[in-house]
């Protein structure tokens, strides 16, 4: 009953936290991984400048990730996640009925829904095709749930979740592939070929968004993120707390962020600062929280949960954790708790742990060459060379001493190759925090004025940064230019 009411009443994920009475029976050789994981998130909390603050958030953390695992050993079996699909078709019902109450065509626009964003419909449209296709459950409700899965999959127009599903599928297939799967994996194409031309047929360009190439900003908040592990290279800022390090100055603090409003944090929370800020990169953002140490007992314990697996053979255990670690490229699907998708994850390593009777050195292997695959904004950012300057900075005003950190305005003019770019004020401490974002077109224009206004920190002293970026976001976090100022509060 847990499992099937997860996905439309996530708030109930705490209560997995039942699922530690089941550790005690794992084999030996998984409960030295869990001990392992343990210990790399926690000791690097313990050498934070709050440790007392920094260890309660990451026992928090690793208790809701063991309970998962607990509850998913004493499965024996990936299938046991099959009622999930029932919360799953709850919520994609939702989506589609909100949006045709709001008068929205279904191929017209991205499906919406009141607490669900569309990477996560999107994700509930992959774990369903993975159920339907690995799943062991009577043949019309395997054949619904994958097409619903299949539908609410594209009309959420979120490209994270189709490459998640994509490889989870292929994953899967590979060992798995028997004749009433690959009927299945057919029936999916063909099933997502006909809503894709009945898409173009209509005009629509929802479709379209699917094979853009562009990250959607996503690399202002990588260089957010780095910028926040550089202020704390050893340990990480701590779990849950790279939010307050992402949110713009001046921000409340945000619990949750929805399609239908935000809810603020409570007064005992206000110091975390919007826990679900996330770094949109699962490996930036253990690494900004937990410090190197943290990151590779992570991907200890994952490298394993893979490998026992596709070593078992459980078609469904690899399909859901491979695509699930895939959607980590662009947006974090670990971190519990969730809407639903890390306990997902969690569940299914702990049905592999169970499995898991000895330690191997292809173990390690696994976890590093997955981590290296997902990093990609680290290591892009450390070997890419520096760009030139698009142009030239022909004039700046800038305040060095203000009164209030509200309203505070730079009056720049550039003279920059013809074309869109993004301009960035952030704020900067021990790590940067954005701004303010202007996004404008050179093109037809030899010189440009430019006036940015934003509310900086509440703080005695604080450098600003304005960086230029090309105005279509890609994988490199790096500025095209900085420019870079103190500024006094008096």
């Amino acid at each position: 009953m847990w499992l099937a009411l997860l996905a439309p009443l996530y708030v109930i994920s705490p209560l997995a936290l039942a699922g530690l009475a089941n550790l005690n029976a794992l084999p030996g050789a998984a409960k030295i991984l869990l001990v392992v994981f343990v210990l790399s998130q926690q000791l690097p909390a313990l050498l934070t400048e709050t440790p007392l603050q920094t260890s309660l958030s990451s026992l928090v953390r690793t208790l809701l990730t063991a309970g998962l695992v607990g509850m998913g050993a004493s499965w024996q079996s990936s299938n046991r996640l099959m009622p999930i699909s029932v919360g799953l078709v709850i919520v994609m019902g939702t989506a589609v009925l909100m949006t045709l109450l709001g008068g929205i065509p279904l191929l017209s626009s991205r499906l919406s829904h009141p607490y669900m964003t569309p990477i996560t419909l999107g994700l509930a449209g992959a774990l369903c095709i993975w159920l339907a296709l690995f799943g062991q459950a009577s043949r019309a409700w395997r054949l619904f749930i994958g097409c619903a899965g299949v539908s609410v999959l594209l009309l959420s127009a979120s490209r994270g979740p189709l490459l998640a599903a994509v490889i989870g599928v292929a994953a899967g297939l590979l060992v798995h592939s028997s004749r009433r799967v690959l009927m299945g994996a057919g029936a999916a194409v063909l099933l997502a070929v006909g809503i894709s031309t009945l898409s173009v047929g209509k005009g629509n360009g929802l479709l379209t968004r699917l094979v853009q190439s562009d990250t959607n900003g996503r690399d202002l908040v990588w260089a957010n993120a780095l910028s926040a592990y550089q202020s704390a290279p050893l340990t990480g800022v701590g779990p849950y707390f790279l939010g307050r390090h992402l949110q713009s100055p001046g921000t409340s603090c945000e619990l949750w962020t929805g399609p239908t409003g935000t809810m603020t944090c409570p007064s005992w929370l206000k110091d975390i600062g919007s826990p679900w800020l996330i770094a949109h990169n699962g490996v930036l953002h253990q690494l900004a929280e937990t410090g190197p140490l943290g990151l590779a007992g992570l991907f200890i314990l994952i490298g394993a949960v893979v490998l026992v697996a596709w070593r078992s053979r459980d078609a469904l255990g690899t399909a859901v954790l491979s695509g699930l670690l895939v959607a980590n490229l662009t947006d974090n699907t670990l971190i519990a708790p969730s809407a639903f998708y890390a306990e997902t994850f969690w569940l299914i390593a702990g049905v592999q742990l169970s499995r898991t009777r000895e330690l191997k050195f292809s173990q390690g292997l696994t976890g590093a060459a997955l981590l290296a695959l997902l990093a990609f904004p680290v290591w892009v950012a450390a070997l890419s060379a520096r760009p030139g300057p698009p142009g030239t900075l022909l004039f700046i005003w800038a305040p060095a001493s203000v009164t209030t950190p509200q309203g505070y305005t730079t009056y720049t003019s550039w003279r920059l190759v013809p074309g869109q770019y993004r301009f960035v004020l952030r704020s900067c401490l021990r790590s940067c925090a954005p701004v303010q974002v202007t996004s404008i077109d050179t093109r037809g224009r030899e010189t440009i004025s430019l006036e940015i206004t934003g509310y900086i920190r509440n703080v005695p002293l604080q450098n600003l940064q304005l960086q230029v970026y090309p105005a279509t976001a890609g994988t490199d976090a790096l500025p095209l230019a900085t420019h870079e100022w103190s500024v006094s509060l008096r």
